[in-house]
C-alpha cells in the first residue's frame, strides 16, 4: 500500500517554510503539494503545522489521503472501506424529511430516527454519481442502476426506500435511499481518527463520550472486529464519523461503510462512481 497526502497551503505560508520546487501553484495564491508519508517533507510539514496550532491557526488550509493498493493486495482483502466522495445540500430536513430527536444521542445526535421518506431537491443532486450523501445524518442515496444490479445479484445487507422530491412531490425514480441491515461492526484500536494528519484530537472535541462518534476524520485504514462481521456484503461500522452543528447547524455525524470482495468486484464491473476503496483489516 502507498499512502500520499495533498495539502494546499497559501502561496504566501508556502514561499516562507518550503521551496520554490515543493508542488504545483494553483493560481496566484495556493500551492498543491503532494507527499508520500514516507518522504521526509511530509515529516516537515507536520512540525511546521504543530507550530502553527501552538498559535490556533494552520499552516495548510486543506488536506486529502489517497491510498493505492497492489492487485494482490486488493485481491486478496475480505473487507473494504467505502470512502464517499461526494455530499450534498440541502439535506433531508430542509426538503420536508421528518426526524425524531428524542431518541438521538444528545451529544452527537446519532441515532435520530426518520420518520417519513427521504425528501431531496432534484435540482441539488450531484450528476455522474451511483453513491452519495447529503450533508446530514445517514442520508445515503444510490443510483436505480445500482440498485438494479445489486438486486440482481443477491447484494446482502442492503434495503432500499423510495426518494421524494422536496414538500411531498412525487418519486425521484432515479435516487433510492440506502438503509444498512446487517450486524454493524466494532471498530478496532488500531483505527486513528482525528482533526488532520498532524491533530488527533486529543481533547476529544470531536468524539461523542459515549462512542457513538469516533471522531471527524478516518485518518488510518480502517480495522473492525471480525466477530462482528455476519459475512454480509455491505456493513456499517458502529463508530460514526462527523460531527454536530453547534446552533442548530444542518451538519450531522455520517457512518462509515463496508463492502464485501463480491460488491467490490460488482462496483469495478459497473464502474460505479462516487467513491474510492480502501482496504480495510478483520481483526
Amino acid at each position: 500500500m502507498r499512502e500520499t497526502v495533498e495539502f494546499r497551503i497559501s502561496e504566501q505560508k508556502a514561499q516562507r517554510f518550503l521551496k520554490p520546487r515543493d508542488g504545483k501553484p494553483l493560481g496566484r495564491s495556493t500551492r498543491k503539494l503532494v507527499l508520500d508519508t514516507n518522504d521526509i517533507r511530509y515529516a516537515l510539514v507536520g512540525r511546521i503545522e504543530h507550530e502553527f496550532m501552538k498559535q490556533g491557526s494552520s499552516f495548510f488550509t486543506y488536506w486529502d489521503i489517497r491510498r493505492t493498493y497492489t492487485k494482490k493486495e486488493l485481491d486478496s482483502a475480505e473487507l473494504f472501506y467505502l470512502r464517499m466522495r461526494s455530499a450534498f445540500e440541502p439535506e433531508g430536513e430542509q426538503c420536508g424529511t421528518q426526524y425524531d430527536e428524542s431518541v438521538a444521542c444528545p451529544h452527537c445526535s446519532v441515532g435520530a430516527r426518520q420518520l417519513n421518506e427521504l425528501r431531496l431537491d432534484p435540482s441539488s443532486l450531484p450528476r455522474g454519481k451511483d453513491i452519495t450523501r447529503t450533508i446530514a445524518y445517514s442520508e445515503i442515496i444510490v443510483s436505480a442502476r445500482l440498485v438494479e444490479a445489486l438486486r440482481a445479484h443477491g447484494i446482502t445487507g442492503t434495503r432500499f426506500h423510495p426518494v421524494l422530491r422536496k414538500n411531498g412531490g412525487g418519486t425521484l425514480d432515479a435516487w433510492c435511499q440506502l438503509e444498512v441491515t446487517s450486524q454493524p461492526l466494532g471498530v478496532a484500536p488500531a483505527t486513528r481518527f482525528g482533526v488532520s494528519p498532524f491533530d488527533p484530537d486529543e481533547q476529544g472535541e470531536y468524539r461523542c463520550p459515549l462512542g457513538h462518534v469516533a471522531g471527524l476524520d478516518i485518518l488510518s485504514e480502517l480495522s473492525v472486529r471480525r466477530e462482528d462481521w455476519d459475512g454480509a456484503d455491505l456493513c456499517a461500522a458502529k463508530q460514526w464519523l462527523g460531527y454536530r452543528s453547534r446552533n442548530g447547524g444542518a451538519f450531522r455525524p455520517y457512518p462509515m461503510l463496508l463492502v464485501s470482495q463480491k460488491l467490490r468486484r460488482l462496483l469495478g464491473e459497473l464502474k460505479a462512481k462516487g467513491f474510492e476503496l480502501e482496504v480495510a483489516h478483520l481483526v
